[in-house]
C-alpha cells in the first residue's frame, strides 16, 4: 500500500475544471514549492527550489553530489533553520571555494536553467574509474524493482508533480525520495546515505526522470555502477557512463527496458 502524502508536501486549491464544455467548481492537489538557501561553513552556496522535505538530506547530498565534501566525515554539524528555509553545514576542516562560482547561485526545479558545479573535465579516468563487474542483477529482478518503485510515488500520485529516486539492491528498495527536481530527488538519496554512512557500491539507483550526464555524474561520484530510469538518457549521458564504467538502462517500463551501456551487468 502506498504511503500517505504528507500535507507538508502537497498544499489544495479551489479550482474550475472543465468537462466536455461544463464549469464545475472542484478543488485539486498541488504538490509543494520552496526556496532552500545551503550554507557552508556560513557562506552561502547556492538555493534550490524543491519539495519542503528532508532538507538536510537535500543539503548534505547537493554538497556530497557536487564535490564541496568528500564523505560523511567532513561534516561537523547541520542545522536547518525552519521558518527561513535555510541549511547551514560546517566541516570539520576548512573548504576553500573560488568566489566566481558563488555569484547568486539558484538552482531551478526545472532542467532549462539549471546549473552544476560539476565539471566533466575534472574527471580524472585514471584515479575515478573502478569498473566493479562484482555487482549483477537480473531483469526479472529490475523489472520487479522498477514496480515496487511506481508504487511508492505517492506525491506524484496525489499531484502529478514530482519526479522520484531511490536506492535498492537486488531484493528491495532501500531509500525512496520524491521532489518537484529529479536532481532534488537523487540529492535527497545521497544525503540519507552520507549521513548515515549507507555504502553504495553494492546498489542500483532508480529515478523516474532522464539521465542526463549532470545526473550520471553525481552517481559516479557516489561509487554508483548501476542506473535505471523509466525515462529516457541522453548521449553525453551515455559517453560519459562508457568511459566511466556504468551501466545505464532507460526506459524501464512493464516488461521492458533498454541496456546501453556495460549489459553484462545485467543477467537473464
Amino acid at each position: 500500500m502506498a504511503a500517505k502524502v504528507k500535507k507538508k508536501n502537497t498544499k489544495t486549491y479551489p479550482i474550475i475544471k472543465i468537462f466536455d464544455g461544463v464549469k464545475n467548481a472542484s478543488k485539486d492537489e498541488v504538490v509543494a514549492e520552496k526556496p532552500l538557501t545551503i550554507y557552508l561553513n556560513n557562506q552561502k552556496i547556492a538555493t534550490l527550489m524543491c519539495t519542503p522535505q528532508e532538507q538536510k538530506y537535500l543539503a548534505a547530498g547537493f554538497l556530497f553530489s557536487e564535490g564541496f565534501i568528500k564523505n560523511s566525515g567532513d561534516i561537523k554539524r547541520i542545522a536547518y533553520n525552519s521558518p527561513k528555509e535555510e541549511v547551514k553545514v560546517f566541516s570539520r576542516k576548512k573548504i576553500k571555494i573560488s568566489g566566481h562560482i558563488l555569484q547568486d547561485q539558484t538552482f531551478t526545479s526545472g532542467c532549462g536553467k539549471n546549473k552544476s558545479f560539476l565539471k566533466i573535465e575534472d574527471l580524472n579516468l585514471l584515479e575515478d574509474v573502478l569498473i566493479n563487474l562484482e555487482f549483477t542483477l537480473s531483469s526479472k529482478e529490475i523489472i520487479k524493482l522498477m514496480k515496487k518503485f511506481e508504487l511508492k510515488s505517492s506525491v506524484f500520485k496525489a499531484t502529478g508533480g514530482t519526479h522520484s529516486s531511490a536506492l535498492a539492491n537486488k531484493e528491495k528498495i532501500l531509500l525512496f525520495k520524491e521532489d518537484i527536481g529529479r536532481h532534488n530527488a537523487v540529492d535527497k538519496i545521497f544525503g540519507e546515505c552520507l549521513l548515515k554512512k549507507i555504502p553504495l557500491q553494492d546498489k542500483l539507483l532508480l529515478t523516474s526522470g532522464r539521465i542526463s550526464s549532470d545526473i550520471l555524474l553525481k552517481a559516479h561520484r557516489a561509487k554508483i555502477n548501476l542506473i535505471v530510469s523509466r525515462s529516457a538518457v541522453t548521449s553525453l549521458a551515455l559517453e560519459l557512463a562508457h568511459r566511466l564504467g556504468i551501466t545505464l538502462i532507460g526506459f524501464a517500463r512493464g516488461k521492458r527496458m533498454n541496456i546501453y551501456t556495460y549489459q553484462m551487468r545485467v543477467l537473464e
